[in-house]
């Protein structure tokens, strides 16, 4: 009876909890039963038994405990030996240096082992249940999620995942965002740690990928493979640069990531905060890379000079154009720079000497 309970037991736990490893929860059982037997038999759970089996076969729902002793004439160790008498009351055929097995049932272990076998198993199974979590979200690094923001410190936010609660590290905030418990948001899973007793989830709001994963959640064409995102580069909460391209000629990849009148990818930016999206075609020629970066300056291709050797370029545009590619305190050009690989060195047109602007 006591079998058919454990095993009834173990099935209706792992149905409630979701808990796919029986197996380990048969270890951790037969784990517990065996420290119990060494509280209540040798008054020490440190003591090696190797002459103990605990045996459990859900198949056949098996669940025993044996122990084996050798038959001597007066036993100086109980643990290992029994007397001949007593061993014949067991086995009536026993003679002096057999090995026999003895049936321990597991009702006649005291409170105390009782309660052993509960706190081992109950942590064996909460270790069984962060390494599935751990697996379940380290497959996950660098996958978008969405959850509940549950608190707020200085230091951190924890969002709730649903199995488990991640945290956003003051380095990974947009700086400029305010966060409020209850609000709803987008995070990016880029490490997860195992520790002893937790599950350390770690989110970002400011990762390049998770501009990424929401410009493909935002525009069709780009999940279904049309569009491919070449390179993304962000300084969180006020600008990035999105370049894209594709092997489609009926497509225009920027119009279409950028929608009607701005429509997919304000959608995209108000995710972050509000942060301005610019979306620059990509090309393999280094030259009309580097005059798109600039956008939303309208820079031609002719009037970029490069060095490939120095991986810098010399751009002119007109002085019409000259703030808006440099942007406000030096953006616009400083992402540029960073999307292409390039130093980029921007000068008016209508000035002499020209005016620059390093990156």
């Amino acid at each position: 009876m006591l079998a058919e309970n454990l095993f009834n037991a173990i099935e209706e736990f792992c149905k409630i909890r979701d808990f796919k490893k029986k197996e380990s929860l048969y270890r951790a059982i037969q784990s517990g039963l065996l420290t119990a037997y060494k509280r209540t038999y040798s008054k020490s759970e440190f003591l090696k038994t190797d002459n103990v089996d605990v045996i459990l076969d859900p198949d056949k729902r098996i669940f025993q405990i044996i122990e084996r002793k050798t038959v001597v004439v007066k036993p100086k160790d109980k643990i290992l030996q029994i007397s001949l008498s007593e061993a014949q009351k067991i086995k009536p055929d026993a003679n002096l240096g057999d090995v026999i097995s003895i049936e321990i049932a597991p009702e006649n272990f005291d409170r105390i082992a009782a309660d052993v076998v509960k706190q081992i198993v109950i942590q064996k199974i909460h270790d069984a249940e962060l390494d599935d979590f751990y697996d379940e979200y380290k497959a996950k690094e660098f996958e978008m999620v969405f959850g509940e923001i549950t608190k707020v410190t200085s230091q951190k936010i924890y969002v709730n995942l649903g199995k488990v609660e991640g945290i956003i590290p003051e380095d990974e905030r947009i700086i400029n965002e305010y966060y409020r418990v209850g609000n709803k948001i987008h995070c990016l899973i880029y490490n997860v740690q195992k520790l002893s007793r937790e599950i350390i989830v770690k989110l970002s709001r400011t990762h390049p990928v998770l501009l990424k994963k929401l410009m493909e959640l935002e525009i069709p064409e780009l999940k279904q493979g049309l569009i491919e995102i070449k390179y993304v580069v962000r300084e969180p909460g006020y600008r990035a640069k999105v370049a894209v391209s594709t092997k489609e000629e009926k497509i225009d990849p920027v119009g279409t990531c950028i929608g009607a009148k701005g429509s997919r990818i304000n959608s995209v930016g108000h995710h972050l905060n509000n942060e301005k999206i610019d979306v620059i075609r990509w090309s393999e020629v280094p030259v009309e890379y580097i005059a798109n970066s600039l956008s939303p300056a309208k820079v031609l291709a002719r009037d970029v000079s490069l060095d490939i050797e120095n991986r810098t370029a010399k751009i002119y545009v007109d002085h019409s154009c000259f703030s808006l590619a440099i942007g406000k305190e030096g953006l616009n050009v400083k992402l540029a720079a960073r999307l292409t690989g390039y130093k980029l060195d921007v000068s008016s047109k209508d000035t002499e000497p020209p005016s620059e602007q390093d990156v």
